[in-house]
C-alpha cells in the first residue's frame, strides 16, 4: 500500500509525542537515540545541539521544495546547507524548539526525513541526468520512487540490523556509485523489454566490498519484488550482536558470492509466490504517477562561446540532453555547501529558466536541467553574481568532502579543510584542472568512509599520528585509482606513508602534474594507476611531502 498523507501526519504526531516525552524526562539519553536517529536527528560534537539530515529521493527538488529548504536553512540552520554525497541536505546547530516545525515546514512541501538515519533504508539515490541522457535504456526516476515509497513504512524498517543504501545508476560515469550500495539497480533493454541488472552487498567504511551481480534482468515490473527480496535477506540473515559486521557485504562475505546470489533468487522467487502480483501492481500505480516538471521554455540552440570565462564554464559545466535545444547546467558548491539565499536563487533561476527544478547530486553540487541554449549565458551571468559559477565541476579542483572534525563528533580531522586548501593550491597553479578532464578527489575524516574516499581517483582518509614529542598531528592515508561502475570498479589502492596535513596539497599536485605529463591519450587516472603501479606514484608523493 502506498503512504497515504494521513500516514504521514499520525506518524509525525507520533514523533512530536516522543519529542515532547523525552523533554519531559520520560526517556533517557539511550532511549531517545533511535527515536531521533529514526528522523535523521544527530547529536552534534557539543551534544547539546543537532545536525538535521533531509532525504531527496534521487536529488531531485521542485522550486517549492528549494525554497522551503532555503527557508528553514535560514531560520533554522545559521544559514548555511550542507549537501550530503548521497543526495541528502544537513543542517547544522538545530535546536529542539525547531524541531517539530520544521518537519511540519518539510511535510507540507512533500518532504520526509523519516528514515534519514538509524538502522533504516536510507535516502534512495538517484542519477541526475536520469530523463535527459542521450543514451540512457530508459529513465529511472519513476522505479526510484516506487523504492522509496514502498520502504517507509515498511515493517521491516525500523528493525533492520544495519542501514542500508540503494542506488539506481544511469550514466557510464555511474554518479551515484552503484558498486557500494546494499543494491544498485542499472537499466537494461532486453528485446526492447525495459528492466534492471541488480547488484547487491556492496559497501564501504572501515572494511570496503563492491556489489555482486545477484540477476542480470530483471523487468521494471519486478522491481520491488528484487528489492523486497534483498531487504529480507539482509533483516533475516544480517549480524545482530556486533554492529560492526551488521552490514549486508558480511552476509555476501560469508556466505560467498555464488550462495549470495543464489539465496536472493530464491527469495525473489518466493516473494513472487507470495505477494508478486500485488508489488507488481504498487510499483506500477507509482511508476505511471511520478511526473517531474517539464519544461517552461521552448528549445533553442547553445549561442557562440563570447568571451573565454562564459566558454570555459559552458565547456565543463553545461551538458546537452538528448531533448534537442536543451541542457543542464552543474552548479558547482566548493566543499558542499549553500547559503539559504543561495538556494533560494537557484530555485528562482530554475523557475525562470529551466523545468522548475533542482537536482542535488552524489558529487555534492546542484543540477539544473531543461535550460534552453538561448537563456544559458544569463544563468551563468546570474550565478556570477551568486558566486557561484565556478568553471570544472567534477574536475580535480571540485574536491569533495564530509564535514569532518568541524561538525562530526566521528570524525579525527578536518577534512573540509584540508579540501579547501587542495582547491586553493591547485586553482592557483593553474594549467592541469581542465586538462585533466573529470577527476575525483574524495575526502573522509574517519575511516567511516561518509566522503567515499575509497572509489575516488584520489581518496584520503584523515588519522591522528602521535609524533616524537607524544603530541597527536593530523596526518591523510592515501588511495589512488578508485573507480565506480557496473563492470569497471575498484577500491583504491593505497600508497606507502601517512601524509602530514600540511602537505597533502603538495602531494596532490605533484601527483596530477605526473599525470598530465605521463599518460597515454584518453588515459583515465585508475588505468594509469595500474599501468605506472603505487609504487612509483609513492616515491613521488612522498618526495612532495618532504619524507
Amino acid at each position: 500500500m502506498r503512504p497515504t498523507d494521513a500516514d504521514f501526519r499520525h506518524a509525525l504526531a507520533a514523533h512530536g509525542d516522543r519529542i515532547a516525552r523525552y523533554r519531559a524526562g520520560k526517556f533517557t539519553d539511550d532511549e531517545f537515540r533511535p527515536i531521533r536517529l529514526g528522523y535523521g536527528l544527530y547529536y552534534q560534537l557539543d551534544h547539546t545541539s543537532h545536525m538535521q539530515r533531509i532525504k531527496l529521493p534521487g536529488g531531485v527538488m521542485t522550486t517549492a521544495q528549494a525554497e522551503c529548504l532555503a527557508d528553514i536553512t535560514d531560520d533554522y540552520g545559521r544559514g548555511v546547507a550542507h549537501f550530503t554525497t548521497r543526495q541528502d541536505i544537513q543542517l547544522h546547530w538545530i535546536g529542539f524548539d525547531d524541531l517539530m516545525p520544521m518537519y511540519e515546514r518539510l511535510h507540507a512541501v512533500g518532504i520526509t526525513t523519516r528514515g534519514a538515519c538509524a538502522d533504516t533504508v536510507r535516502n534512495v539515490t538517484g542519477c541526475y541526468h536520469a530523463g535527459t541522457l542521450a543514451n540512457e535504456p530508459f529513465d529511472v526516476t519513476p522505479y526510484l520512487w516506487a523504492v522509496h515509497e514502498y520502504f517507509l513504512f515498511h515493517p521491516l524498517n525500523l528493525t533492520l540490523p544495519r542501514k542500508f543504501k540503494i542506488a539506481f545508476s544511469s550514466c557510464a560515469a555511474d554518479c551515484v556509485q552503484g558498486p557500494v550500495n546494499d543494491i544498485a539497480f542499472f537499466p537494461k533493454l532486453r528485446d526492447g523489454k525495459p528492466g534492471f541488472s541488480v547488484q547487491a552487498g556492496g559497501g564501504l567504511g572501515s572494511q570496503p566490498f563492491l556489489a555482486v551481480p545477484v540477476c542480470d534482468f530483471v523487468p521494471v515490473e519486478d522491481t520491488l519484488i528484487a528489492a523486497e527480496a534483498i531487504v529480507r535477506t539482509h533483516h533475516r540473515y544480517g549480524e545482530r550482536k556486533n554492529r560492526h559486521k551488521a552490514r549486508l557485504k558480511y552476509v555476501a562475505k560469508k556466505w560467498g558470492n555464488e550462495k549470495f546470489a543464489a539465496e536472493i533468487r530464491k527469495e525473489m522467487a518466493r516473494i513472487d509466490a507470495q505477494m508478486g502480483a500485488s508489488l507488481r501492481a504498487e510499483c506500477a500505480e507509482v511508476a505511471e504517477s511520478v511526473r517531474l516538471p517539464g519544461p517552461n521554455h521552448g528549445p533553442s540552440p547553445l549561442p557562440a562561446a563570447g568571451d573565454e570565462a562564459f566558454a570555459h564554464w559552458a565547456r565543463t559545466n553545461v551538458v546537452a540532453q538528448k531533448q534537442e535545444g536543451y541542457f543542464g547546467i552543474e552548479v558547482q558548491l566548493p566543499l558542499g555547501d549553500l547559503t539559504g539565499a543561495q538556494l533560494r536563487a537557484l530555485a528562482r533561476l530554475a523557475q525562470e529558466h529551466g523545468a522548475s527544478q533542482l537536482r542535488a547530486t552524489n558529487d555534492q553540487n546542484v543540477y539544473m536541467p531543461w535550460v534552453p541554449g538561448a537563456r544559458v549565458r544569463q544563468v551563468y551571468d546570474a550565478l556570477r553574481e551568486l558566486r557561484l559559477a565556478d568553471p570544472d565541476a567534477l574536475h580535480i579542483s571540485d574536491v569533495l568532502s564530509c564535514p569532518g572534525a568541524d561538525y562530526c563528533s566521528l570524525a579525527v580531522s578536518r577534512s573540509m579543510g584540508v579540501a579547501a586548501m587542495i582547491r586553493n593550491h591547485l586553482l592557483a597553479a593553474n594549467g592541469h584542472v581542465e586538462k585533466l578532464g573529470v577527476f575525483r578527489i574524495r575526502i573522509s575524516g574517519c575511516p567511516n568512509s561518509c566522503g567515499q574516499h575509497h572509489v575516488g581517483d584520489i581518496g584520503l582518509t584523515g588519522m591522528q599520528v602521535k609524533g616524537p614529542d607524544g603530541q597527536e598531528t593530523p596526518h591523510y592515508s592515501i588511495l589512488v585509482g578508485g573507480s565506480v561502475g557496473e563492470l569497471d570498479n575498484a577500491v583504491g589502492q593505497r600508497l606507502v606513508g601517512r601524509y602530514p596535513e600540511a602537505s597533502v596539497p603538495n602531494v596532490i599536485g605533484a601527483l596530477a602534474e605526473y599525470y598530465g605529463a605521463q599518460r597515454r591519450d584518453g588515459e583515465r587516472f585508475p588505468t594509469f594507476v595500474n599501468r605506472v603501479g603505487t609504487q612509483v606514484l609513492s616515491e613521488l608523493a612522498q618526495k612532495a611531502a618532504g619524507l
